[in-house]
C-alpha cells in the first residue's frame, strides 16, 4: 500500500527561481511531446510513444541548453506520464490530451524518482538533484520505503509530496454486526449515519460567496498582464484555496471518526456527476465534496485492515420502511417517513441510513466470499457469513476527534 506525505517547502529566493526553471521545463516537454506527436499523427496516422520519446532526450539537450540543468530523471517521468496521458485520452475517445500553461498553477509540477538514495531527507532540509538542500516544514515522519517525490506550486507555495511503501495492510477476517453502518448523504445535512449520528453540513464556499464576488469583480477590472492583476489574482487564490482547505478538514475529520469506530462501512454509489446537471443544486452539491469524502473513507478503512461497500445505486433506499420493507414513494420535500403498515415514523435520511446498512449486510452475504461477519457476541465459527473484500487504493491519511458529530434529535 501507498502512502502520501505533504511537506511545505521554504526555498530560497535562487532556489525558487530554480523550481521555476524545472516547472517551466517540463511543462515545455509536456507541449513538444503533444506537438510532435499531432505532427506525426498528421501525416502518418501513428503516435510517437515514450520509448521514441525519450531516446530523442539528448538531441533536445543539445539544441536547448537549459535542459541540461533540470534533473535529467524528472524529463524522462515527464514524458512517461504524457506516455499514460495519451493512450488514456485516446482510449475515451478526447483526442489529444492538453497543453499545459504556465497560467495554471496545478501544471507547475514536476516528479523525481528515489533511485540510489540521491534524495536525502533530515527533519530541517531535503536534498534535491541540481537544487541542493532546501529547507522545510517536516511536521510529521514518514514511514516505509521512499519512491518518488513531486514538487508542485499551489497558493504560490512549493510543496513535497513524499510517496512511500508502506507494505501490505493486514485485513481483517472477522468482523460483528455491530462493526457496520450504513451513510446516507444529503444536502441539508452532510451524512447522517444508522446509529442516529448527523453530521452538519458547513457550506464553505457559500459563506464565502459576497467576499468571492467582490475579489472576482476586482480582478476583472484589472489590466491584463498588469502587477495589480497578478496582485487581485493571488488574493482570490488564497480565498479559493483556504475554503479547498476548510473542506478538506472538515472531511477528514467525519471519515476520521467513522473509519476508528467501524469495520465494514456501507454507502450509496452516487451518480454524482449526473446529479450535477441539475444547475438548481449544482452549487450546493459541489459544496458539499461528497466524492472527497468518499474516497477518504475507502483509503482510512483500507488502512485500518476494514471494508467500504456501495450498494446498487438503484435500491430505494429512501423509499423502503427500515422495519417492515414497505415502499412508498417519497418526493424530496417529504422530510419524514411515516409507515402506513407498521406505523413506524423516522427521519427520512436516518431511515435511509438503515437500510444502506441492511442492503450492505445483504450484498455482502450474496456476492463475498472470504471474510466472515457475525451476529454480536457470536463466537460460533458454524453460524458465520461469509464475505470478501474488493477496495481501491488511496495515498492520504489524517487524524480527528470526535467533536463532528451530533446526534439527531
Amino acid at each position: 500500500m501507498y502512502w502520501a506525505y505533504k511537506f511545505l517547502l521554504k526555498p530560497t529566493d535562487e532556489q525558487e527561481q530554480l523550481l521555476k526553471q524545472y516547472t517551466g521545463a517540463n511543462r515545455w516537454l509536456w507541449n513538444w511531446c503533444l506537438t510532435t506527436n499531432k505532427t506525426e499523427y498528421s501525416k502518418t496516422k501513428q503516435f510517437v510513444f515514450r520509448y521514441d520519446l525519450q531516446k530523442q532526450l539528448p538531441k533536445l539537450k543539445e539544441t536547448y541548453p537549459w535542459l541540461k540543468d533540470v534533473p535529467s530523471q524528472a524529463l524522462q517521468n515527464r514524458i512517461q506520464d504524457f506516455d499514460n496521458a495519451l493512450k488514456r485520452v485516446w482510449k475515451q475517445g478526447n483526442g489529444f490530451p492538453k497543453y499545459k500553461s504556465k497560467y495554471i498553477e496545478h501544471h507547475n509540477t514536476f516528479r523525481i524518482p528515489q533511485t540510489n538514495n540521491h534524495i536525502k531527507i533530515t527533519p530541517k532540509q531535503i536534498q534535491i538533484p541540481k537544487l541542493g538542500l532546501v529547507n522545510w516544514i517536516y511536521h510529521r515522519p514518514i514511514q516505509g520505503q521512499l519512491k518518488n517525490i513531486t514538487i508542485k506550486q499551489e497558493n504560490n507555495k512549493w510543496w513535497c509530496i513524499c510517496l512511500c511503501d508502506i507494505g501490505n495492510i493486514t485485513p481483517i477476517t472477522e468482523f460483528e454486526e455491530q462493526d457496520v453502518i450504513g451513510i446516507d448523504l444529503g444536502l441539508k445535512e452532510f451524512a447522517i449515519t444508522s446509529d442516529n449520528i448527523v453530521y452538519q453540513t458547513q457550506k464553505h464556499y457559500r459563506k464565502q460567496q459576497r467576499k468571492l464576488k467582490f475579489l472576482q469583480r476586482r480582478l476583472a477590472k484589472k489590466q491584463k498582464r498588469s502587477k495589480n492583476r497578478e496582485k487581485a489574482r493571488l488574493k482570490l487564490n488564497k480565498l479559493h484555496y483556504k475554503i479547498k482547505c476548510q473542506r478538506s478538514d472538515h472531511l477528514h475529520k467525519i471519515s476520521a471518526v467513522i473509519t476508528k469506530q467501524y469495520k465494514v462501512i456501507g454507502v450509496e454509489d452516487l451518480n454524482i456527476k449526473g446529479m450535477l446537471k441539475n444547475h438548481k443544486l449544482a452549487k450546493s452539491i459541489s459544496d458539499q465534496g461528497w466524492r472527497l469524502f468518499l474516497d477518504q473513507l475507502h483509503y482510512k478503512s483500507e488502512s485500518n485492515g476494514g471494508l467500504t461497500i456501495k450498494i446498487n445505486r438503484f435500491e430505494p433506499s429512501s423509499k423502503t420502511c427500515s422495519s417492515c420493507g414497505h415502499k412508498q414513494d417519497m418526493p424530496l420535500n417529504v422530510r419524514e417517513y411515516s409507515c402506513p403498515i407498521c406505523g413506524m415514523v423516522k427521519d427520512r435520511d436516518h431511515n435511509a441510513a438503515i437500510n444502506i446498512r441492511q442492503y450492505c449486510i445483504k450484498e455482502l452475504t450474496n456476492r463475498y466470499g472470504t471474510y466472515q461477519i457475525k451476529a454480536c457476541g457470536d463466537t460460533n465459527q458454524s453460524s458465520s457469513l461469509d464475505i470478501s473484500m474488493k477496495q481501491e487504493k488511496f495515498l492520504v491519511n489524517s487524524n480527528i476527534s470526535q467533536e463532528a458529530a451530533t446526534p439527531l434529535g
